[in-house]
């Protein structure tokens, strides 16, 4: 759905990274382990971006984006 930023993952590797299934597609994820990770109710779905800024220091921008990186840092 979101050009240049999307990239076809595993099932597994989706939940590696604790992405959420589609909700278009909504793929049955049925058959995996299900997260351990403890989430607070209403916990917000944005983090920290994984980007490195030109300092060599982390990026503090919150994302929402699937792939975790802010729209200044997009890999590619």
């Amino acid at each position: 759905m979101v050009k240049n930023v999307s990239e076809k993952i595993t099932p597994e590797r989706a939940l590696e990274l604790h992405l959420e299934p589609c909700k278009i597609c909504k793929p049955d994820i049925s058959h995996l382990k299900p997260s351990t990770e403890n989430k607070a109710r209403g916990q917000s779905v944005s983090v920290q971006c994984h980007g490195i800024t030109k300092k060599g220091t982390r990026c503090k921008h919150p994302t929402s984006i699937a792939n975790g990186y802010c729209f200044q840092h997009q890999p590619g």
